[in-house]
Parts: C-alpha cells; sequence; structure tokens
C-alpha cells in the first residue's frame, strides 16, 4: 500500500510563489485566453499555508497572465479589480491578475510540486499583491449621489487618464468629501466639497515620482475647473474641488489615511444607506 504524502508546516510554499508549469498543467489552471502566458500565484497567507490540511484543507491562487508593458492604472494595487506586477528575476517578468479569476485548489494537489524558483516577488511587490487582496473587501465608500456626479461629468475617466501615465510613480490617490461628513446633496448647486491627495513613490527617483504627480495634479486641476466651474457664474457646479495635494509616501501620515479615504479607479460604492466606512489602507 503507498503512504499518502503528508503536509506539514515545513512546506515550501508561501503567499506570491508562482506554480510551476507542470502543476498548472495537472490542476487545470491554464488561462482561458492566454495558455501559452499562464501564470497562477498563491493567495493564501503563509499562517494559512502552514496549517495541516484538516485545519485549511485548501489553498486560494489566482489565474492570470504575463503580460509586457505594465497599465499604471492597474499597479500599486490602484484597481480593485486588476494588479500589474513585476517579479525579481534576470529577465523582467510582467503579470496581470484579476480578482475573479481566484480559484481554491487542494493543499495535496501541490504536495507532489515545488513553487517557481527563478521568479519571486519583491518585499514590496508581495506587500502590492497583499494590499490588491485586501482591497476587495475594504473599499472605501463614498456616497451614491457623489459617484453619480463623477461619473455623469466624466471626471471619473479624467482623474484615470491624468493618473495612467505615471501609474509606476504615483502610488494612490486619497478624496476627502464635504471634510468627512455625510451630506445629503440634490441638484448642481447643492455642491460637494472635495480635497484630493496624490501620493507619489520615493523610489527608486523621489524627484521623478514627485515631478510626475505635480503633472497629474495640473491635469486634474484643469479637468475640475473645465468640467465643473462655471466661468459665465463663477461658481462650481456639482462638485468643488478645494485642493489637489502631493505627497511622498514617507510624508503621509496616518492621521491623515484615517481622515481620508481611497479613491480606486475602478471604484463603485457599495450603495448601502447609510454608508459603510472603511478604513484607509
Amino acid at each position: 500500500m503507498v503512504t499518502r504524502k503528508e503536509w506539514t508546516r515545513d512546506t515550501p510554499w508561501r503567499q506570491g510563489h508562482l506554480l510551476p508549469h507542470e502543476a498548472v498543467k495537472s490542476l487545470g489552471l491554464t488561462h482561458p485566453k492566454y495558455p501559452d502566458d499562464t501564470l497562477v500565484i498563491v493567495a493564501s497567507h503563509d499562517c494559512d499555508l502552514a496549517q495541516p490540511p484538516d485545519k485549511e484543507p485548501n489553498i486560494e491562487i489566482v489565474v492570470g497572465h504575463r503580460i509586457h508593458i505594465l497599465n499604471g492604472n492597474n499597479t500599486h494595487a490602484k484597481s480593485t479589480r486588476t494588479l500589474h506586477v513585476g517579479f525579481e528575476a534576470d529577465d523582467s517578468l510582467l503579470a496581470e491578475f484579476v480578482v475573479t479569476d481566484k480559484k481554491s485548489i487542494s493543499k495535496y494537489a501541490l504536495i507532489d510540486f515545488m513553487p517557481v524558483a527563478e521568479f519571486k516577488l519583491s518585499l514590496k511587490g508581495l506587500v502590492t499583491f497583499q494590499c490588491w487582496l485586501a482591497s476587495r473587501y475594504r473599499r472605501s465608500a463614498f456616497p451614491d449621489e457623489f459617484e453619480n456626479r463623477f461619473k455623469n461629468t466624466g471626471m471619473t475617466d479624467r482623474i484615470a487618464k491624468a493618473v495612467k501615465p505615471h501609474g509606476e510613480l504615483i502610488t494612490a490617490l486619497f478624496f476627502d468629501v464635504d471634510e468627512g461628513e455625510e451630506i445629503l446633496r440634490n441638484g448642481p448647486d447643492d455642491i460637494y466639497v472635495l480635497d484630493i491627495v496624490l501620493l507619489h513613490a520615493t523610489e527608486p527617483d523621489f524627484n521623478a515620482a514627485a515631478s510626475a504627480a505635480n503633472k497629474a495634479k495640473e491635469v486634474i486641476e484643469n479637468a475640475f475647473i473645465n468640467k465643473l466651474f462655471d466661468n459665465h457664474l463663477k461658481k462650481w457646479r456639482y462638485v468643488e474641488l478645494r485642493y489637489v495635494d502631493v505627497i511622498s509616501e514617507e510624508t503621509f501620515t496616518f492621521r491623515q489615511s484615517k481622515l481620508m479615504k481611497q479613491w480606486r479607479l475602478d471604484h463603485i460604492s457599495l450603495g448601502a444607506d447609510p454608508q459603510q466606512p472603511i478604513l484607509a489602507e
């Protein structure tokens, strides 16, 4: 009788590891659109991976694929749906993962396989991956009326276009709507007051990241003025932009992160009543 191998706490599998091609093929995890470029990443946390199968029988994975160019709106977990991230290696490996392609497999399905050794996420990349996984359940909720105004006036797309060219340098956007108060607005003259913070990277080139954020700031400010400020009446309609601040990751304070909500570029309101506050990351 053949003795079944046991899953132990010494498993080589960790969060962020890639499955080898043999495991992908054996488990039928080939990407339906990009079969030759399939990449499957482990999403389960290390603590869950270390647990025996009788307590944690399954592993969560995400089926993705190799890409050639990063889309700036999908880097740094700015989108809750799609993540673009690079792996450390001699040759650059870029990947796309979509949250709806998350699946669950048995731990025993991987017991005869070892993770890909030559491609690994950097520490920063792993943190980004973790934030992306969590963001699906931690999205900040904005009032439906505010989001409808953004969508109907085209400001959602305009902000996304302003940030996209600098995606690797701009790491997050934070909004403060009506200084945190939940006020029911009605009509174009009953305006929301908005403050924006553009968070930029500090490495590898602080000055380049700051410059990119300032360029995006200028585009965003012009978009608001052109679309939402009535020059004839000299007043704002729908949403008043008070300021756009450019701040580095190192100087953005914990207090600011508590007072403001992160605006994700695929943002969709929870539509709850009342709106549910969610901790900023």
